[in-house]
């Protein structure tokens, strides 16, 4: 099971030691400069996150066709559904006591 997390989320890259490289300067002088490798998978999450943020909060158009089906007495709602919400909420044990 990990070993497909692993894959999947490409940790390999993510568990590896920092890269280096020597940088010259001239005179003798040698630097190390720090890489970073962005996973293809940090890339799919960037695109992702972005993404999200276009997404409404509110569907105005789902909103409206409930309305409309309230209004004209067309919307029926599995009760079931309904009695597992209220007693979820709270509410349910509130109305029997």
């Amino acid at each position: 099971m990990i070993g497909r997390i692993s894959s999947q989320y490409n940790t390999e890259a993510l568990n590896a030691k920092k890269s280096r490289r020597s940088v010259s300067y001239g005179g003798g002088y040698t630097q190390e400069q720090d890489n970073a490798d962005i996973s293809s998978f940090g890339t799919l999450l960037a695109r992702a996150s972005a993404e999200f943020k276009n997404i409404p909060e509110v569907r105005e158009d789902v909103v409206a066709d409930f309305k409309a089906k309230i209004d004209s007495g067309s919307y029926n709602p599995p009760l079931d559904k309904v009695a597992n919400a209220l007693y979820v909420a709270g509410i349910l044990d509130a109305i029997e006591e």
